[in-house]
């Protein structure tokens, strides 16, 4: 088969969306067999950098989309007709949208959450209008749709009433970098390099809506209040709506409570967890939730929200919380720094759980989905 992936960005700060077409693809790649891959990419130095050393890659670089609206018509009029071109069977869209127009490839597209159509008010307004208008005519377009877990596809069907046959939830993998990092060496060079403390309660995403970002800020006035000498770490890019959020958090810098790093390197993130006495992730809607996953994987132990998909994925090995219940939260932590029982349980079963979503199974599921696709083509 021939392979076509969409693979775009906005910059090299890359978080979840873009790990998972990147993570695939290396899954892919990897497989080998008698498949060859052509991705279109308007950062075709990431996919390469990513991807090295494969036979079977064409890595297509796409200029001049740096607007929405340029992205939007190169997607919608161009790729088809470059799918057509190099002889595609199959169109892998990664990130929500694909062409409403069609092709001689057949489309596959994954979905990673219905956010910018449940919460609009959670998205750029260009983002929830973009999504509002072609996400449902290139679903529908679309022969297979990819859904990131369970409660994602129940959101798809609840939006857009798909049959089961349409839809296939294929879980992404947690990469094979995030695992217990027992370097001394390592630890401490990373230490050094963000200005971490000594002890520390983590949280790793974007800053926005969504993560619910000030609600860590009260649970970490509780925790000072409770004598603990945990400071709160704060690792990721600024994104939408996040200048009130940044605000609170320069504030509770100031009072000595907070601790922000900043984008963490992939390579350092690993160490990162790792140092963590406790990884707490409050959001609101997650449709997969890779942060508490590749926590869980480095052995660290999870509070987490159980909105979205998180209790699906996550389990009972995280422990879960309202989201907007700052006691409750605050609880959760203080068991897990101060109960050594508690702390053990909860990194146990974290690894045994995390280990449950690996890019071999994955890769396995995706490669069905484009057999299937086209199997009917022919």
């Amino acid at each position: 088969m021939r392979i076509g992936i969409n693979f775009h960005t906005t910059d090299r700060y890359i978080s979840g969306v873009e790990y998972y077409a990147l993570g695939l693809l290396r899954g892919l790649l990897r497989v080998g067999g008698e498949n060859d891959y052509v991705v279109f990419t308007n950062q075709p130095d990431l996919v390469k950098t990513h991807a090295s050393g494969a036979g079977n890659l064409k890595v297509v670089g796409i200029k001049r989309l740096g607007t929405r609206t340029a992205r939007i018509l190169w997607e919608q009029t161009r790729l088809p007709r470059l799918a057509a071109r190099h002889k595609l069977d199959v169109l892998h869209c990664m990130s929500y949208i694909c062409p409403v127009f069609k092709s001689s490839a057949r489309y596959v597209v994954t979905v990673h959450d219905t956010i910018a159509i449940d919460h609009p008010g959670w998205c750029k307004r260009s983002n929830a209008l973009y999504y509002g208008l072609f996400m449902k005519p290139g679903l529908r377009r679309a022969s297979r749709v990819i859904s990131v877990s369970r409660s994602t596809a129940a959101d798809l069907r609840r939006n857009f009433g798909f049959a089961d046959s349409k839809l296939r939830t294929v879980y992404p993998g947690i990469d094979g970098i995030f695992r217990p990092e027992r370097n001394p060496q390592r630890l401490s060079q990373v230490k050094l390099r963000y200005k971490l403390p000594e002890r520390y309660v983590l949280y790793v995403g974007n800053i926005e809506p969504k993560k619910n970002v000030g609600t860590l800020l009260r649970v970490q006035e509780k925790l000072g209040g409770r004598g603990l000498p945990h400071r709160l770490v704060f690792a990721g890019r600024r994104s939408w709506r996040s200048a009130e959020q940044l605000d609170e958090i320069s504030r509770q810098i100031a009072a000595a409570g907070v601790v922000s790093v900043g984008y963490v390197e992939r390579e350092d993130l690993p160490s990162v967890y790792a140092m963590a006495d406790v990884f707490v992730f409050p959001s609101l809607y997650e449709g997969f939730g890779f942060p508490p996953l590749e926590a869980m994987a480095c052995g660290t132990p999870v509070v987490a929200s159980r909105r979205g998909a998180l209790e699906e994925t996550l389990g009972d090995a995280a422990l879960g919380v309202e989201p907007e219940n700052v006691s409750q939260i605050a609880d959760a932590v203080v068991s897990v720094i101060t109960d050594a029982a508690v702390r053990e349980r909860h990194v146990s079963l974290g690894l045994k759980q995390s280990a449950l979503f690996n890019w071999e199974r994955s890769v396995g599921e995706t490669l069905a989905v484009y057999k299937e696709v086209a199997g009917a083509n022919a």
